[in-house]
Protein backbone atom coordinates (compact mmCIF):
# COMPACT_ATOMS: atom_id res chain seq x y z
CA UNK A 1 0.00 0.00 0.00
CA UNK A 2 1.71 3.93 -0.53
CA UNK A 3 1.58 5.93 2.21
CA UNK A 4 0.39 8.82 1.98
CA UNK A 5 1.10 12.02 4.02
CA UNK A 6 -0.94 13.54 7.27
CA UNK A 7 -2.99 15.47 7.54
CA UNK A 8 -4.98 14.38 4.49
CA UNK A 9 -8.11 15.13 2.37
CA UNK A 10 -10.80 12.04 2.71
CA UNK A 11 -10.76 9.55 0.03
CA UNK A 12 -14.32 8.78 -0.87
CA UNK A 13 -15.85 6.11 0.59
CA UNK A 14 -15.76 2.94 -1.19
CA UNK A 15 -19.12 3.15 -1.99
CA UNK A 16 -19.02 6.62 -3.56
CA UNK A 17 -16.12 5.70 -5.41
CA UNK A 18 -17.48 2.32 -6.49
CA UNK A 19 -20.23 4.77 -7.44
CA UNK A 20 -18.53 6.70 -10.45
CA UNK A 21 -16.05 3.76 -11.04
CA UNK A 22 -19.40 1.89 -12.03
CA UNK A 23 -21.12 4.38 -13.67
CA UNK A 24 -18.83 7.18 -15.40
CA UNK A 25 -17.78 5.38 -18.58
CA UNK A 26 -14.89 4.27 -17.39
CA UNK A 27 -12.62 1.68 -20.12
CA UNK A 28 -12.86 -1.65 -18.43
CA UNK A 29 -16.26 -1.07 -16.86
CA UNK A 30 -16.92 -4.73 -16.73
CA UNK A 31 -14.31 -6.42 -17.76
CA UNK A 32 -13.77 -9.77 -16.35
CA UNK A 33 -10.67 -11.43 -14.68
CA UNK A 34 -9.56 -14.53 -17.24
CA UNK A 35 -12.04 -15.34 -20.00
CA UNK A 36 -13.56 -18.46 -20.89
CA UNK A 37 -12.64 -20.26 -23.90
CA UNK A 38 -13.81 -22.36 -26.95
CA UNK A 39 -17.37 -21.90 -28.25
CA UNK A 40 -16.82 -18.03 -27.57
CA UNK A 41 -13.27 -18.12 -29.50
CA UNK A 42 -14.35 -17.52 -33.21
CA UNK A 43 -13.66 -14.94 -35.81
CA UNK A 44 -15.17 -11.94 -34.35
CA UNK A 45 -16.62 -8.65 -36.01
CA UNK A 46 -14.96 -5.34 -35.90
CA UNK A 47 -17.00 -2.47 -34.17
CA UNK A 48 -16.20 -0.12 -37.75
CA UNK A 49 -17.29 -2.98 -39.61
CA UNK A 50 -20.60 -3.80 -37.25
CA UNK A 51 -21.49 0.64 -37.71
CA UNK A 52 -20.32 0.56 -41.09
CA UNK A 53 -22.71 -2.91 -42.30
CA UNK A 54 -26.36 -3.40 -43.18
CA UNK A 55 -26.91 -4.83 -39.26
CA UNK A 56 -30.68 -3.71 -39.58
CA UNK A 57 -32.47 -5.43 -42.54
CA UNK A 58 -34.56 -3.57 -44.46
CA UNK A 59 -34.61 -0.74 -42.15
CA UNK A 60 -33.81 2.56 -44.07
CA UNK A 61 -32.77 5.80 -42.48
CA UNK A 62 -35.17 7.80 -43.97
CA UNK A 63 -37.59 5.27 -42.31
CA UNK A 64 -36.75 7.28 -38.82
CA UNK A 65 -37.48 10.01 -37.16
CA UNK A 66 -35.12 10.66 -34.62
CA UNK A 67 -35.46 13.25 -31.79
CA UNK A 68 -32.84 13.03 -28.44
CA UNK A 69 -34.18 13.66 -24.89
CA UNK A 70 -32.26 14.37 -21.60
CA UNK A 71 -32.65 11.87 -18.78
CA UNK A 72 -32.20 14.13 -15.58
CA UNK A 73 -30.36 12.14 -12.85
CA UNK A 74 -32.56 12.84 -9.66
CA UNK A 75 -31.04 14.84 -6.87
CA UNK A 76 -31.87 12.26 -4.87
CA UNK A 77 -29.61 9.50 -6.40
CA UNK A 78 -26.59 11.40 -6.51
CA UNK A 79 -24.40 10.91 -3.32
CA UNK A 80 -23.05 12.94 -0.70
CA UNK A 81 -19.21 12.83 -1.90
CA UNK A 82 -17.68 16.37 -1.48
CA UNK A 83 -16.34 16.02 -5.60
CA UNK A 84 -14.45 19.29 -4.57
CA UNK A 85 -12.23 17.33 -2.48
CA UNK A 86 -8.93 16.43 -4.91
CA UNK A 87 -7.71 12.86 -4.99
CA UNK A 88 -4.77 11.43 -4.67
CA UNK A 89 -2.86 9.98 -8.01
CA UNK A 90 -1.43 6.90 -7.26
CA UNK A 91 2.11 5.71 -9.35
CA UNK A 92 2.40 1.56 -8.40
CA UNK A 93 5.81 0.52 -9.24
CA UNK A 94 7.04 3.90 -9.92
CA UNK A 95 10.47 4.73 -8.27
CA UNK A 96 10.78 8.72 -7.27
CA UNK A 97 12.64 9.48 -10.26
CA UNK A 98 10.27 8.04 -12.78
CA UNK A 99 7.83 9.23 -10.59
CA UNK A 100 9.23 12.91 -10.83
CA UNK A 101 9.84 12.71 -14.53
CA UNK A 102 5.94 12.01 -15.19
CA UNK A 103 4.77 14.60 -13.38
CA UNK A 104 7.44 17.38 -14.89
CA UNK A 105 4.30 19.12 -16.29
CA UNK A 106 2.71 19.54 -13.16
CA UNK A 107 4.61 22.52 -11.22
CA UNK A 108 5.26 21.20 -7.90
CA UNK A 109 3.74 18.02 -8.07
CA UNK A 110 7.23 16.04 -7.40
CA UNK A 111 8.04 17.87 -4.42
CA UNK A 112 4.89 16.26 -2.63
CA UNK A 113 5.82 12.95 -4.16
CA UNK A 114 5.14 10.41 -1.02
CA UNK A 115 7.03 6.83 -2.23
CA UNK A 116 8.27 3.79 -0.51
CA UNK A 117 9.01 0.14 -1.96
CA UNK A 118 5.25 -0.32 -3.83
CA UNK A 119 5.41 3.01 -5.15
CA UNK A 120 4.81 6.76 -5.26
CA UNK A 121 1.78 8.75 -4.62
CA UNK A 122 1.03 12.45 -5.05
CA UNK A 123 -1.21 15.14 -3.98
CA UNK A 124 -0.97 17.75 -6.84
CA UNK A 125 -1.61 21.83 -6.71
CA UNK A 126 -4.98 22.25 -8.05
CA UNK A 127 -3.63 25.68 -9.99
CA UNK A 128 -0.78 23.02 -11.46
CA UNK A 129 -3.51 20.91 -12.65
CA UNK A 130 -5.50 23.56 -14.01
CA UNK A 131 -2.52 24.84 -16.08
CA UNK A 132 -1.49 21.98 -17.45
CA UNK A 133 -1.29 22.21 -21.87
CA UNK A 134 -3.95 20.08 -23.63
CA UNK A 135 -1.47 17.50 -25.07
CA UNK A 136 1.03 17.01 -21.61
CA UNK A 137 -2.36 16.20 -19.85
CA UNK A 138 -3.14 13.59 -22.41
CA UNK A 139 0.19 11.86 -21.69
CA UNK A 140 0.12 12.31 -18.12
CA UNK A 141 -3.58 10.95 -17.66
CA UNK A 142 -2.92 8.16 -20.35
CA UNK A 143 -0.39 6.75 -18.10
CA UNK A 144 -2.22 7.76 -15.00
CA UNK A 145 -5.98 6.09 -16.11
CA UNK A 146 -3.85 2.41 -16.61
CA UNK A 147 -3.47 2.63 -12.38
CA UNK A 148 -7.03 1.41 -10.82
CA UNK A 149 -7.75 3.95 -8.21
CA UNK A 150 -6.63 7.12 -9.89
CA UNK A 151 -9.39 9.60 -10.66
CA UNK A 152 -8.04 9.12 -14.05
CA UNK A 153 -9.29 5.81 -13.95
CA UNK A 154 -12.63 5.77 -11.53
CA UNK A 155 -13.74 9.50 -12.06
CA UNK A 156 -13.11 10.00 -16.24
CA UNK A 157 -16.07 10.67 -18.74
CA UNK A 158 -15.82 10.00 -21.90
CA UNK A 159 -17.57 11.72 -25.12
CA UNK A 160 -18.36 11.03 -28.61
CA UNK A 161 -17.00 14.30 -30.57
CA UNK A 162 -20.31 14.03 -32.42
CA UNK A 163 -21.79 15.85 -29.99
CA UNK A 164 -20.19 18.35 -29.25
CA UNK A 165 -17.32 18.81 -26.36
CA UNK A 166 -17.81 18.81 -23.04
CA UNK A 167 -18.36 22.73 -23.14
CA UNK A 168 -21.73 21.26 -24.38
CA UNK A 169 -22.70 19.39 -22.03
CA UNK A 170 -26.83 20.70 -21.14
CA UNK A 171 -27.18 22.13 -17.86
CA UNK A 172 -23.74 23.21 -16.85
CA UNK A 173 -23.34 26.99 -15.53
CA UNK A 174 -21.68 29.23 -18.82
CA UNK A 175 -18.89 30.61 -16.70
CA UNK A 176 -17.10 26.98 -16.66
CA UNK A 177 -17.41 26.20 -20.13
CA UNK A 178 -14.11 27.46 -21.34
CA UNK A 179 -12.65 25.50 -17.99
CA UNK A 180 -14.08 22.26 -19.26
CA UNK A 181 -12.19 22.66 -22.84
CA UNK A 182 -8.90 23.35 -21.11
CA UNK A 183 -9.39 20.37 -18.61
CA UNK A 184 -9.98 17.74 -21.49
CA UNK A 185 -7.94 15.17 -22.96
CA UNK A 186 -7.68 12.63 -24.94
CA UNK A 187 -7.57 9.24 -24.58
CA UNK A 188 -6.48 7.00 -27.58
CA UNK A 189 -8.40 10.06 -29.62
CA UNK A 190 -11.45 9.57 -27.64
CA UNK A 191 -12.36 13.27 -25.53
CA UNK A 192 -12.29 12.37 -21.94
CA UNK A 193 -12.69 14.65 -18.63
CA UNK A 194 -11.35 14.00 -15.09
CA UNK A 195 -10.68 16.94 -13.07
CA UNK A 196 -13.95 17.32 -11.11
CA UNK A 197 -12.10 18.59 -8.13
CA UNK A 198 -10.72 21.61 -10.39
CA UNK A 199 -14.49 22.72 -11.89
CA UNK A 200 -16.03 22.22 -8.16
CA UNK A 201 -13.79 24.74 -6.53
CA UNK A 202 -13.56 26.98 -9.68
CA UNK A 203 -17.67 26.55 -8.98
CA UNK A 204 -17.48 27.97 -5.22
CA UNK A 205 -20.47 26.24 -3.41
CA UNK A 206 -21.19 22.56 -2.55
CA UNK A 207 -24.77 23.07 -4.33
CA UNK A 208 -23.31 24.28 -7.41
CA UNK A 209 -20.83 21.51 -7.45
CA UNK A 210 -23.82 18.81 -7.08
CA UNK A 211 -25.69 20.54 -10.03
CA UNK A 212 -22.60 20.21 -12.48
CA UNK A 213 -22.65 16.75 -11.24
CA UNK A 214 -26.21 15.94 -11.96
CA UNK A 215 -25.54 17.35 -15.37
CA UNK A 216 -22.33 15.50 -16.28
CA UNK A 217 -24.42 12.61 -15.24
CA UNK A 218 -27.35 13.41 -17.08
CA UNK A 219 -27.86 11.53 -20.71
CA UNK A 220 -29.81 11.35 -23.78
CA UNK A 221 -31.89 8.68 -24.75
CA UNK A 222 -33.06 8.68 -28.43
CA UNK A 223 -36.42 8.78 -29.48
CA UNK A 224 -37.30 6.81 -32.45
CA UNK A 225 -40.52 7.07 -34.24
CA UNK A 226 -40.94 4.80 -37.28
CA UNK A 227 -42.58 5.64 -40.70
CA UNK A 228 -45.32 4.16 -41.80
CA UNK A 229 -46.17 5.78 -44.84
CA UNK A 230 -46.70 2.50 -46.85
CA UNK A 231 -46.92 -0.74 -47.59
CA UNK A 232 -43.19 -0.75 -48.23
CA UNK A 233 -42.12 1.21 -44.97
CA UNK A 234 -43.92 -1.31 -42.65
CA UNK A 235 -41.96 -4.12 -44.77
CA UNK A 236 -39.01 -3.31 -43.95
CA UNK A 237 -39.56 -2.50 -40.40
CA UNK A 238 -41.27 -5.94 -40.02
CA UNK A 239 -37.85 -7.38 -41.56
CA UNK A 240 -35.98 -6.00 -38.67
CA UNK A 241 -37.47 -9.50 -36.23
CA UNK A 242 -36.87 -12.77 -36.23
CA UNK A 243 -39.41 -15.12 -38.13
CA UNK A 244 -42.27 -15.91 -35.30
CA UNK A 245 -42.22 -12.40 -34.46
CA UNK A 246 -43.16 -10.91 -37.65
CA UNK A 247 -46.76 -11.93 -38.23
CA UNK A 248 -47.66 -9.87 -34.96
CA UNK A 249 -45.23 -6.77 -35.99
CA UNK A 250 -47.07 -5.83 -39.16
CA UNK A 251 -50.15 -6.82 -37.29
CA UNK A 252 -49.37 -3.59 -34.91
CA UNK A 253 -47.89 -1.47 -37.88
CA UNK A 254 -50.61 -1.90 -40.07
CA UNK A 255 -53.17 -1.52 -36.80
CA UNK A 256 -51.49 1.99 -36.92
CA UNK A 257 -52.01 2.96 -40.04
CA UNK A 258 -55.40 1.93 -40.47
CA UNK A 259 -56.23 4.59 -36.85
CA UNK A 260 -54.23 7.53 -39.07
CA UNK A 261 -50.96 7.40 -37.85
CA UNK A 262 -48.03 8.37 -39.71
CA UNK A 263 -45.39 7.07 -37.27
CA UNK A 264 -45.58 4.45 -34.79
CA UNK A 265 -42.83 4.96 -31.64
CA UNK A 266 -40.19 2.07 -31.52
CA UNK A 267 -39.80 2.28 -27.57
CA UNK A 268 -44.02 0.91 -28.09
CA UNK A 269 -42.39 -2.41 -29.44
CA UNK A 270 -40.11 -2.96 -26.42
CA UNK A 271 -41.06 -5.79 -23.79
CA UNK A 272 -43.19 -4.99 -21.16
CA UNK A 273 -40.50 -4.73 -18.59
CA UNK A 274 -37.91 -2.70 -20.88
CA UNK A 275 -40.53 -0.49 -21.96
CA UNK A 276 -41.86 1.00 -18.34
CA UNK A 277 -38.18 0.73 -17.34
CA UNK A 278 -36.88 3.24 -20.16
CA UNK A 279 -35.80 6.34 -19.16
CA UNK A 280 -35.92 5.42 -15.67
CA UNK A 281 -33.07 4.85 -13.01
CA UNK A 282 -32.81 2.32 -10.55
CA UNK A 283 -34.12 1.74 -7.52
CA UNK A 284 -32.25 1.94 -3.77
CA UNK A 285 -32.20 -2.20 -4.05
CA UNK A 286 -31.33 -1.94 -7.59
CA UNK A 287 -27.93 -1.29 -7.00
CA UNK A 288 -27.18 -4.34 -8.54
CA UNK A 289 -28.16 -3.99 -11.84
CA UNK A 290 -25.73 -4.20 -14.94
CA UNK A 291 -25.13 -3.72 -19.12
CA UNK A 292 -25.44 -7.72 -18.78
CA UNK A 293 -28.48 -8.16 -16.72
CA UNK A 294 -30.25 -5.84 -18.54
CA UNK A 295 -29.81 -7.48 -21.93
CA UNK A 296 -30.80 -10.99 -20.56
CA UNK A 297 -33.76 -9.29 -19.02
CA UNK A 298 -34.97 -7.87 -22.20
CA UNK A 299 -36.16 -10.77 -22.96
CA UNK A 300 -37.26 -12.26 -19.62
CA UNK A 301 -33.65 -14.40 -19.46
CA UNK A 302 -32.10 -13.28 -16.34
CA UNK A 303 -33.03 -14.85 -13.26
CA UNK A 304 -30.18 -12.85 -11.08
CA UNK A 305 -27.84 -10.76 -11.16
CA UNK A 306 -25.22 -11.28 -13.44
CA UNK A 307 -21.85 -10.00 -11.90
CA UNK A 308 -19.66 -9.73 -14.70
CA UNK A 309 -17.89 -10.53 -17.97
CA UNK A 310 -17.25 -13.72 -17.45
CA UNK A 311 -20.58 -14.51 -15.95
CA UNK A 312 -22.22 -12.67 -19.13
CA UNK A 313 -19.99 -15.69 -21.37
CA UNK A 314 -21.42 -18.25 -19.27
CA UNK A 315 -25.03 -17.49 -19.96
CA UNK A 316 -24.15 -16.52 -23.56
CA UNK A 317 -22.96 -20.32 -23.98
CA UNK A 318 -25.73 -21.97 -22.01
CA UNK A 319 -28.60 -20.53 -23.97
CA UNK A 320 -27.58 -18.38 -26.94
CA UNK A 321 -25.96 -18.82 -30.30
CA UNK A 322 -24.02 -16.84 -32.54
CA UNK A 323 -25.83 -15.33 -35.02
CA UNK A 324 -24.05 -12.77 -38.24
CA UNK A 325 -24.24 -9.21 -38.47
CA UNK A 326 -27.68 -9.28 -39.81
CA UNK A 327 -28.96 -8.25 -36.02
CA UNK A 328 -32.77 -8.67 -35.50
CA UNK A 329 -34.92 -6.94 -32.92
CA UNK A 330 -33.96 -8.91 -29.08
CA UNK A 331 -30.20 -9.76 -30.37
CA UNK A 332 -27.57 -9.17 -27.56
CA UNK A 333 -24.74 -7.25 -28.69
CA UNK A 334 -21.45 -7.56 -26.33
CA UNK A 335 -18.14 -5.56 -26.77
CA UNK A 336 -15.70 -6.88 -26.50
CA UNK A 337 -11.59 -5.71 -25.40
CA UNK A 338 -8.77 -6.93 -27.17
CA UNK A 339 -8.50 -9.95 -25.13
CA UNK A 340 -11.60 -10.83 -25.71
CA UNK A 341 -13.24 -9.96 -22.62
CA UNK A 342 -16.94 -8.61 -22.53
CA UNK A 343 -16.70 -4.78 -21.92
CA UNK A 344 -20.59 -3.78 -22.32
CA UNK A 345 -23.83 -5.36 -23.90
CA UNK A 346 -27.04 -4.19 -25.01
CA UNK A 347 -30.53 -5.55 -26.55
CA UNK A 348 -30.56 -4.62 -30.79
CA UNK A 349 -33.33 -2.59 -31.70
CA UNK A 350 -33.99 -1.60 -35.13
CA UNK A 351 -31.86 0.99 -37.44
CA UNK A 352 -29.08 0.20 -35.50
CA UNK A 353 -30.59 1.77 -32.09
CA UNK A 354 -30.01 -0.28 -29.21
CA UNK A 355 -31.42 -0.68 -25.64
CA UNK A 356 -28.71 -0.42 -23.10
CA UNK A 357 -27.59 0.64 -19.41
CA UNK A 358 -24.28 1.85 -18.90
CA UNK A 359 -22.39 -0.26 -15.97
CA UNK A 360 -23.30 -0.73 -12.23
CA UNK A 361 -25.38 1.31 -9.90
CA UNK A 362 -27.78 3.43 -9.71
CA UNK A 363 -26.51 6.89 -11.75
CA UNK A 364 -26.87 5.29 -15.13
CA UNK A 365 -30.70 5.15 -16.71
CA UNK A 366 -31.85 2.22 -19.33
CA UNK A 367 -31.87 4.17 -22.65
CA UNK A 368 -32.32 3.75 -25.90
CA UNK A 369 -29.04 4.71 -27.70
CA UNK A 370 -27.17 4.73 -31.15
CA UNK A 371 -24.51 2.40 -32.00
CA UNK A 372 -22.44 4.67 -32.82
CA UNK A 373 -22.49 6.10 -28.90
CA UNK A 374 -22.00 2.63 -27.58
CA UNK A 375 -18.75 2.35 -29.46
CA UNK A 376 -17.65 5.51 -28.47
CA UNK A 377 -18.31 5.08 -25.13
CA UNK A 378 -15.68 2.39 -25.05
CA UNK A 379 -12.63 3.05 -26.45
CA UNK A 380 -11.03 -0.27 -25.74
CA UNK A 381 -13.59 -1.55 -27.82
CA UNK A 382 -11.47 -4.32 -30.17
CA UNK A 383 -14.60 -6.20 -31.61
CA UNK A 384 -18.34 -7.09 -31.65
CA UNK A 385 -20.21 -10.32 -31.58
CA UNK A 386 -24.47 -10.65 -31.52
CA UNK A 387 -26.05 -13.58 -29.95
CA UNK A 388 -29.80 -15.05 -30.14
CA UNK A 389 -31.03 -16.97 -27.55
CA UNK A 390 -31.60 -20.65 -29.02
CA UNK A 391 -35.66 -21.07 -29.13
CA UNK A 392 -36.14 -17.38 -31.08
CA UNK A 393 -34.15 -18.69 -34.31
Amino acid sequence: MVRVPDPSPPEPSPREGYLVYAALLVMGLAVASGFARGALRQPLTSPRALVAADTSPGVRSEDLVVTSRLVVLPDQILPSRDWAVPRRWRLLGYTRERAASLLADVPGAAARLDCDASGCAVLPPLQSVASMAPSARSRLYSALALIEGNPQSDDTFYRSPQIGPFSAVPGIPDAIRPLMDSLTWHRDGVPAFSDLAVVCNSLGTREACRGFMRSMLSRPSASVALRLGDDGAVERVVAGFVEAEKPSVRDRLNAARAAGESTLLLESLLPDWARTHLGTFPAADQEWTNCFWTSLRFLDRAAGPVGNGEEMDAHLRRGFVRVPTAARFGDVLVVRDAEGRPLHSATWLLGGYLFEKNGFGRLQAWRIVPLTEVMMDYPGAASVDLWRPRDRG
